[in-house]
């Protein structure tokens, strides 16, 4: 049947009278009377008179009389007198009188009279008489006059009025916006003064969005956040912005809700029956069949409406006719905002607001913000008037779009290994430590030597108290230089020595400007005037430098290498070649596990590799051997003899040296009677029972030995358990479970009494380093010996439970990669900063016996110091900040030398210049050394919030100085310093930090002492550890496969993962991984059967590749890392899950994921700024 024109269901028409528009449900349109526009739900419309605007709910449209503007709940509209602003809720909208502003909670505004500002409880703001100031919680804001800036909470802004400001988008790492997005312009400011968050700014009406907003512009050449999804009329503030995809935001799981609920439409599909029938102008027609009266529930609006236009005529089926407006809205919506009452023009607020003069009443206990894990909406509680509403779903934060490790050492590889850093660029930082590149040395010391934690020096003392980043440097004064880069150049000054400055004994350097023709320089430390030798003199050109400068490396290049002469030695005397002792414990402990036996078979082969070993004649360095139990036993090798004679020292309470010649030799003249003396040291020994050991004596008399040589030298001890024969040095078990984790737990960490300490410091000035090798099986008091051991400048290296078959490699490879690598002895370090400047704090593994000079009894090339610098008195712009880092040493060859590093920086009075030139990975590795020194006297509670507090007031004070004008319910990270929370995280669940029983107390004692002079690099993987998938690696390839993120929510249960953090490497196989797999990788059909003691090397693609993988990766560390094998829910699991630093961990302190510690780090931020 037809009305007028054949009416359409998915193309079909029902009967409309001729004139008129139809209607439409999903496609399908009802008559509605001529001239008139048709209400949509879902494309529904519904009569509505002639010129009036239909209200929405989905695209719901209802009768809203000529003129009035509709109001809103989720895109529903209602009848609002013409010129009244409606109110929202979740975008609701009811009517408020004329010229009144609507509040707002959760979206929802309540009617404010006009000229007043809304307060704010948990962000949520109700009518406050104007010219006040609403008030913030949480950050976020709601029904904010026209003009004013919304407020956010978590970043996310509320219905605001028209011409306010926009939702401001946050990002973390990412953020994708709805169709409707558009970037906020920023305006460029002055540098310093109101430095702008130069991150990307939104405006996206169509979502409520949660992230982190990051400046894009404080890091020259870093481009566009990385993996950073942005709209499509979205620009960039400052740099380029690449094309990314387009979509609504993948920053959280799921959208905010009103906490009055979403409205609900009982509207059904059309059924059949008798249309619609025909009526006047002025008559309304019945909707679709079956259609109730929209939302269910909907009671009548608020009364004392105003009439304006024409009256409604009826709309859909069972709709009140009302003066004026329209009253019941869609069934299911509740009479108006809960609470609304007529009276002088101001509406009633929701219960539970205290009422006063002009303002409305809010909802009860109504807080918004941060709250538990992530960021979400608190649910609205109900009150009188309020029906009962479920809890809102929580809001969680898209973890793939938060900054992260991987994304941007990826990105800063793409962007600078390929581009040569000069040293001089002033103001930048160098690539991070993770990137391969090449770095040419033009005035500054390499990177790989010296790094700053930050490239601008703040101009006072206050600039770093505010911001409270360490300002200090990171030194490795002997770091490896890769082959394509140009070595240290040895410089020869005569007898005369290195030119100094006559008053703070500065070296010469490039930054040293010649003055009156060439014969006199200024020193850039102290700024004195020194009188250029006659032998040194030389001409200046025409713009003041010398004629000679390119001549002379010293003037050219950061970091040279000086020839000392014999003031530099001790006593005047040159120094002879260093010694090597290797001191074996022969006890029962060490003879039953087969370390006897496996270092005497594999000893032999690693002195081979002495350093200067490809040297003619052989390496310079000579050696000798002990073994002990309760007493010592000498052995002398002198290549004139038959066979090796041993001497025993029964009385250890007095050591003295037995014998001196024939104790010491060379390796290649004795090379006979050392392979001889080896090869009997497991028989001789084979039957001794001894349990009880010495370790004091022993050492010192090993000590006392090169001292009578008169050499330097190193003492390899390979030691089995704690010291506890009667004798110097004997040690007591002291480790009770009861004060782990309380304030007494700082005593174990600590050296018991004075014996080792003394034992140290006799070694640093005798120039002799003490190298650990510990394999005990119970607790041996790490705390104790590792200090000895790492005070001299060496290492400790702990085999817990050492089993031959297991830990036998990795044994020897650390062996022969402590003996081969390079070396230097009886070494002093200096610091030198210039004017207004000093180094105060040192961390490290080494020795001061006063406040300047750091001791070492040698330093190899792994080894680092970081340095505190501070403020003597205030800088100004123009300045250089000068650093010079002096290293006077012994060399393989008896050669003292001195190994000068220098660095130049601006400084600068802006906050802005500071940010920008921090360097992340430089800051952590300073962190992390010194939070480690605060752990031998602090507890760990008291070390991760004093932690946590420090990296919330740096990140505050870049938010209040850097990017004062965004709304402070934004997370605003600095690009410089985006991974900060994450590394700061990673620091804080790492073991060397955690307490029992995640580890034992000899473990966290070790990687204690490893984390104090830890490289950056090592650093870096050590609180990040590397993770890459197995499964799908291509069998021919060369490079290691891509790296992946330390969580588990992508582990695929078919797939096979490898992770490592320097010192363990787990394999990690999943439950269904295919048949073909564990047959090429382990022999066996299926993961069920797979062996998890070791991996198997079969004849195959993938087995040679997955070994060279492994192989790759323990060529990069300097120690051997042990490999488990772990399956898919089994026990061994645990230390797998461990190592994803950015999940959940099992332990009391492991809880805090990376989101968590954000969301804990961006309520610190914003309890700072308030």
């Amino acid at each position: 049947m037809m009305y007028g024109y054949p009416p359409q269901q998915g193309g079909v028409q029902y009967g409309v009278p001729s004139g008129q528009q139809a209607s439409q449900q999903g496609g399908v349109q009802y008559g509605v009377p001529s001239g008139q526009q048709a209400p949509q739900q879902g494309g529904v419309q519904y009569g509505v008179p002639s010129g009036q605007q239909a209200p929405q709910q989905g695209g719901v449209q209802y009768g809203v009389p000529s003129g009035q503007q509709a109001s809103q709940q989720g895109g529903v509209q209602y009848g609002v007198p013409s010129g009244q602003q409606a109110p929202q809720q979740g975008g609701v909208q009811y009517g408020v009188p004329s010229g009144q502003q609507a509040s707002q909670q959760g979206g929802v505004q309540y009617g404010v009279p006009s000229g007043q500002q809304a307060s704010q409880q948990g962000g949520v703001q109700y009518g406050v008489p104007s010219g006040q100031q609403a008030s913030q919680q949480g950050g976020v804001q709601y029904g904010v006059p026209s003009g004013q800036q919304a407020s956010q909470q978590g970043g996310v802004q509320y219905g605001l009025p028209s011409g306010q400001q926009g939702l401001l988008g946050q990002q973390m790492a990412g953020l994708s916006l709805g169709p409707g997005a558009r970037p906020t312009p920023l305006q460029p400011q002055p540098m310093g003064t109101s430095y702008p968050p130069t991150g990307l700014r939104f405006h996206d009406p169509a979502a409520e969005q949660f992230g982190v907003a990051r400046d894009s512009h404080d890091a020259p050449g870093r481009g566009p956040p990385p993996g950073l999804p942005l709209g499509p009329n979205v620009q960039q503030t400052y740099a380029p912005s690449p094309a990314y995809p387009t979509g609504p935001s993948p920053y959280m799981s799921s959208p905010p809700t009103s906490a009055m609920g979403p409205p609900t439409s009982a509207m059904g599909p059309p059924t059949g029956g008798a249309p619609p029938t025909s009526g006047g102008v002025r008559s309304q027609r019945q909707g679709p069949p079956g259609m109730a009266l929209g939302p269910p529930g909907m009671a009548l609006g608020p009364s004392g409406m105003v009439q304006r236009g024409p009256s409604v005529v009826q709309g859909p089926a069972g709709m009140v006719q009302r003066p004026g407006m329209m009253v019941q809205g869609p069934p299911g919506m509740a009479q108006g905002p809960p609470g609304m009452t007529q009276g002088l023009g101001i509406a009633q607020g929701p219960p539970g607001m205290v009422h006063g003069p002009g303002m409305a009443q809010g909802p009860p206990g109504m807080v918004q913000g941060l709250s538990g894990n992530s960021l979400e909406h608190s649910g609205m509680q109900t009150g009188p008037g309020v029906a009962p509403v479920q809890q809102q779903p929580r809001l969680k934060i898209d973890s793939d779009q938060m900054p992260n490790p991987i994304t941007v050492m990826k990105q800063d590889h793409e962007q600078r290994a390929s581009s040569l850093f000069c040293t001089t660029t002033r103001g930048i930082p160098p690539p991070l430590v993770t990137t391969q590149f090449t770095v040419q040395d033009d005035g500054n010391s390499s990177p790989r030597y010296m790094r700053a934690t930050m490239y601008a020096i703040p101009c006072t003392k206050d600039m770093v108290n505010s911001c409270r980043i360490p300002m200090g440097l990171v030194i490795q004064p002997l770091a490896t230089i890769p082959s394509n880069e140009r070595s240290l150049q040895l410089v020869d000054h005569g007898t005369n020595g290195p030119i100094r400055c006559n008053r703070c004994k500065c070296y010469i350097n490039p930054y040293c400007r010649f003055i009156d023709g060439g014969r006199h320089y200024i020193c850039p430390i102290c700024e004195a005037s020194n009188e250029v030798p006659m032998e040194y003199f030389a001409h200046l050109d025409h713009q003041g430098r010398r004629t000679d400068c390119q001549s002379r490396p010293e003037l050219c290049y950061g970091s040279v290498e000086f020839v000392a002469t014999l003031d530099y030695c001790k006593e005047g005397k040159s120094p002879k070649p260093p010694g090597y002792i290797f001191v074996m414990d022969v006890s029962q402990a060490n003879i039953q596990n087969g370390l006897l036996t496996l270092l005497s078979s594999t000893l032999l082969s690693v002195l081979q590799k002495l350093p200067g070993s490809e040297e003619e004649g052989g390496s310079p360095i000579q050696v000798g051997f002990i073994t002990y139990d309760k007493v010592i036993h000498f052995y002398n090798v002198k290549s004139t003899i038959g066979q090796p004679q041993m001497m025993v020292m029964t009385d250890v309470a007095e050591v003295f040296v037995p014998m001196v010649d024939g104790f010491l030799v060379s390796i290649t003249e004795s090379q006979a009677l050392v392979e001889m003396l080896l090869s009997q040291l497991p028989e001789m020994f084979s039957t001794n029972k001894t349990s009880e050991v010495i370790l004091e004596p022993v050492i010192r008399a090993a000590m006392e030995s090169l001292k009578a040589a008169g050499r330097n030298g190193r003492i390899f001890v390979f030691h089995s358990g704690l010291p506890s024969h009667e004798a110097p040095g004997v040690l007591k078990n002291r480790l009770d479970p009861k004060l782990l984790g309380t304030e007494k737990e700082k005593t174990l960490l600590c050296s018991a009494g004075s014996g080792y300490p003394q034992l140290a410091e006799d070694c640093v000035k005798a120039g002799v380093a003490v190298e650990l090798f510990l394999f005990p099986s119970q607790y041996c008091d790490v705390a104790t010996l590792g200090d000895m051991a790492t005070t001299t400048g060496g290492e400790v290296h702990l085999y817990q439970n050492f089993r031959m078959a297991d830990d036998g490699e990795r044994f020897v490879h650390d062996l022969q990669y402590s003996v081969a690598r390079p070396t230097v002895f009886d070494a002093v370090m200096r610091v030198r900063a210039s004017t207004g400047l000093r180094p105060t704090g040192f961390y490290g593994a080494f020795f001061m016996s006063n406040t300047t000079d750091i001791e070492l009894g040698s330093i190899d090339s792994d080894k680092v110091v970081a340095v505190e610098i501070k403020h003597d008195d205030k800088l100004k712009e123009e300045d250089i900040a000068f650093f010079q880092a002096a290293l006077l040493y012994t060399n393989i060859f008896g050669q003292r030398r001195l190994r000068i590093h220098n660095l130049a920086l601006n400084c600068s009075s802006k906050f802005a210049d500071l940010y920008r030139s921090c360097e992340v990975d430089t800051i952590m590795n300073f962190l992390s050394k010194s939070v480690t020194k605060a752990a031998f006297s602090m507890v760990y509670k008291t070390i991760r919030d004093n932690f946590t507090h420090q990296v919330a007031v740096i990140l505050a004070c870049y938010r209040k100085q850097c990017s004062s004008q965004s709304p402070p319910g934004q997370l605003i990270l600095p690009e410089s310093l985006k991974l900060m929370p994450m590394y700061a995280n990673c620091l804080l669940k790492s073991d060397a930090l955690l307490a029992p029983p995640m580890l034992s107390m000899d473990e966290k004692s070790w990687l204690m002492y490893c984390l104090l002079s830890m490289p950056l690099k090592e650093s870096v993987w050590f609180l990040y550890p590397r993770m890459m998938a197995l499964h799908d690696v291509d069998p021919d390839g060369k490079d290691l496969p891509p790296l992946l993120r330390c969580t588990g929510q992508k582990l695929q249960e078919n797939g096979v993962y490898l992770i490592e953090n320097g010192f363990v490497i787990v394999l990690w196989i999943g439950q269904n991984i295919s048949s073909d797999f564990a047959t090429n990788l382990f022999g066996v059909p299926s993961s069920v059967q797979i062996p998890t003691e070791t991996l198997p090397a079969l004849d195959n693609p993938l087995s040679f590749r997955v070994r060279g993988i492994i192989k790759q990766l323990q060529t990069q560390k300097q120690h051997c890392m042990k490999l488990y094998i772990t399956k898919q829910r089994d026990k061994t699991e645990g230390l797998f899950r461990r190592m994803l630093k950015e999940d959940k961990g099992a332990g009391q302190w492991e809880s805090t994921t990376y989101t968590d510690f954000l969301c804990q780090i961006h309520r610190d931020i914003k309890e700072e700024l308030t």
